[in-house]
Formats: structure tokens, sequence, C-alpha cells
């Protein structure tokens, strides 16, 4: 994977993690439009417990959804990373202890770095889905406790890192040694996040949504206005991402 990510721009505009995720004027209306999209390619691929590992939906594997924008493009959003006005958003709704999750972390994300985000074309948001296993609110927690030090993605790679190799440990102490491995994190201020109660509501009200939307298994993508499921080869998402931005033009 890459040496570091390209940090975000910030400002002071967006709800922090320990505030409430912002509602959307239209997603009362909107939900159950998504939902059914959603759930329409969601067949593929359910939710898994710890000794049922999730499957990767099969390569290609993607609709014309027809959702509305669900981007938030915010400077400020510690979740995201690329140009806030870029001409696509993908939104990753992933698990840190999803294995297919990791796959796209180590075997996808440099690419779209490099090809997508780091040019200007693409914007990665993500949204906490803690689905697949008696560890992924923790964690959740941990990318939050990192995200209050603007670390989120950094901390991401560490994380993803750890559950690509095949470790199931996730325990309070391994998590505070993956976070001592990001470069500039504050591991006693982030130890003390861990136990903050605002963070973990924050991880049970997107968790919360991401499941109201429809999402059963992880990795999800919305790109641009197409779904894509499972841990799909670089090429599927070159070929989505590529048609998005000619449609964006």
């Amino acid at each position: 994977m890459p040496a570091s990510f390209p940090r975000p721009v910030r400002s002071t505009t967006i709800s922090t993690p320990d505030t409430p995720t912002r509602s959307l004027p239209w997603k009362a209306i909107a939900l159950g439009a998504i939902a059914v999209a959603l759930l329409a390619l969601g067949a593929a691929i359910s939710t898994s417990t710890q000794n049922d590992l999730p499957r990767a939906a099969p390569a290609g594997t993607e609709e014309d959804s027809g959702l509305p924008d669900l981007a938030r493009r915010d400077d400020n959003d510690p979740f995201a990373i690329g140009a806030v006005d870029a001409p696509v958003v993908v939104i990753e709704y992933a698990d840190f202890t999803c294995p297919y999750c990791s796959a796209f972390a180590a075997d996808t994300l440099p690419a779209l770095l490099d090809e997508y985000v780091e040019p200007g074309h693409v914007r990665i948001e993500w949204r906490d889905t803690p689905i697949l296993t008696d560890h992924s609110v923790e964690t959740a927690i941990a990318g939050r406790a990192a995200a209050e030090q603007d670390l989120f993605w950094e901390f991401s790679r560490e994380m993803f890192a750890h559950t690509y190799s095949g470790s199931k440990d996730y325990g309070r102490e391994t998590l505070i040694e993956i976070a001592s491995r990001v470069e500039g994190l504050d591991t006693a201020a982030f130890t003390a996040a861990l136990d903050d109660p605002e963070l973990a509501a924050a991880v049970d009200r997107e968790g919360n949504e991401s499941r109201t939307l429809g999402v059963t298994g992880t990795p999800t993508f919305i790109v641009g206005d197409r779904v894509l499921q499972g841990a799909q080869p670089v090429d599927t998402f070159r070929q989505v991402i590529d048609a998005q931005l000619e449609q964006a033009r």
C-alpha cells in the first residue's frame, strides 16, 4: 500500500465524530428507494458471523440504481479523502473486520488513490457498517478515535493490514498497538477515546443508517449512481468510474 494517504482538506462546518450524523432533508423520502436498489443486489452478499465469512459478489456486480446523491461532500469530513468538488464520489460501506474489505484496501484502493483521487477526479467517503463480527463495533469506534486526531485514513491502512494478515485478534491492547504504528497519533488520547460514549453512539447511528439503506454485506460501494458489491478487481472500478466521469462531463 502507499506510504501515506493524502490528507482531507478541513474547514469548520461539519459534524465531527462526536456529534450526531447530519440528517439530510430528503432522507425520509429517499430511504425506501435506496433500500430497494441495494436489496435488489444484496442477495449476493449476506450479513455474516465470525464463523461464516462474507462472500464477495461476482466480478462486475453493478446496477444503474437511480439512487439520490448520498455524498456528503463536506470539507471537514475526517472520513473522506479527495477533493470535495471531485466529479465522482465513491461511498464505501465497510467493516474493519471484513476480510474482503481488507482485500479492497490492499489490492484496489492504492490504484484508485493514485489514478483518480490524487488527480482530483474522485472523492472517497467512508460509512461505518459494523455488521460482521463481535469486534465490528469496537474496531469502528477505534476508527473514530483515530479520526478525532484527523488520522482516520492512516489508521484504516494499519487496521486493514492487520485484518488482511488473517489475524482475528481485535482486543483492546491490539487496537492500541495498531494505533501506535500511525505516525503522529497520540496513543494516550486514542486510548481514552475508545471509552467515549459519544463515539460509540456515532458508530451505532451510522451503522443503523447503513442497515436502513439496505446494506447487508461489506464491502458495498456507491460509485456515482451505480452500486458495486464485494471485493471487485480494480478494472471493474476503473470501468464504472470512467463511465461516471464521462457522464459527469
